[in-house]
């Protein structure tokens, strides 16, 4: 086991999720006792979070292409974890306490493009869809909480992978390679920001450890194109894939098509964002990351 300096009794907020189990895992691992809330009930609204050094919010309602029920995603995005962190604080006594919110990259507004796609320390936050809007407002409401006394954590992460995650678009790769020998070679200079699960809970790790507030957009060590991960996975796979530059001409003729953009479009983060001077929660590197998620 790894142990750190202190324990923190650690609350995460949405039961059993992928990504709140492996926060979890990852945390105990280090030394902190941690409790998971169940919140498909009303009983969030009277527990008592007092006891609690930190609370992780990882519940949501994430993109639900045929939910246009903007009410639902202001009740479960917005208002839960402000309401959450309000009663955290007026428990806290004035202790040093710390809330962290999963956000999105998505608050941005910015669709995945066959072109160059960054995001930059002056791009504006403009989110587009009620998923987006939600959680910016949930950001908004949050970050007024911030004091000295209690640390309000923002983390927009890209596209989260890892073994047994079924979101995303790993998933579909794996299937291409799988069942293709060749693949169209093209847009290789459009990039696409990922974030490996450990180094996600890692950083959460560093973040409350070391009493960071403020808000965080975290990446892997670099961004890839839809060609490297095809290949990271191949080489997982054990499976030779060949690439072909005449398919690729034909994945650009045919780029009107949603499924090329879906396929090979891209956004990044610009890396002087997603780099925290003394924080290197990196500790997965991308080609290493990829075969634990396959194999």
């Amino acid at each position: 086991m790894f142990q750190s300096d202190y324990t923190m009794k650690i609350c995460i907020v949405g039961k059993d999720s992928y990504i709140g189990n492996h926060i979890d895992e990852w945390l105990t691992t280090h030394g902190h006792e941690v409790f998971q809330l169940d919140v498909l009930n009303n009983d969030w609204e009277a527990f008592d979070y007092s006891n609690f050094d930190v609370v992780i919010h990882v519940a949501g309602i994430v993109h639900r292409p045929n939910c246009n029920d903007a009410e639902l995603y202001k009740r479960v995005n917005t208002d839960m974890p402000i309401r959450i962190a309000q009663s955290f604080k007026k428990g806290s006594s004035g202790r040093r306490t710390s809330f962290c919110y999963l956000s999105t990259m998505a608050v941005f507004g910015v669709s995945k493009r066959l072109s160059k796609n960054v995001v930059y320390e002056d791009t504006p936050t403009k989110p587009l869809g009620l998923y987006g809007m939600s959680k910016k407002a949930a950001e908004d409401g949050l970050l007024k909480l911030q004091d000295s006394h209690f640390n309000v954590v923002i983390i927009r992460p890209p596209n989260v992978y890892g073994k047994g995650c079924k979101g995303g678009y790993i998933p579909g790769f794996i299937k291409v390679v799988k069942n293709l020998p060749v693949i169209p070679k093209a847009y290789t200079d459009v990039r696409q920001s990922m974030l490996y699960i450990d180094n996600l809970c890692e950083l959460i790790r560093l973040l409350l450890e070391n009493n960071k507030y403020g808000i965080f957009m975290p990446q892997d060590e670099k961004s890839v194109s839809a060609i490297e991960i095809i290949k990271a996975i191949s080489i997982g796979l054990g499976k030779e894939i060949k690439v072909s530059k005449l398919l690729g001409l034909g994945a650009r003729i045919a780029s009107f098509l949603p499924i090329i953009k879906k396929a090979y479009g891209g956004i990044e983060y610009d890396e002087r964002l997603s780099s925290i001077p003394g924080l290197d929660y990196r500790v997965v590197r991308f080609a290493e990351a990829m075969k634990r998620t396959i194999n």
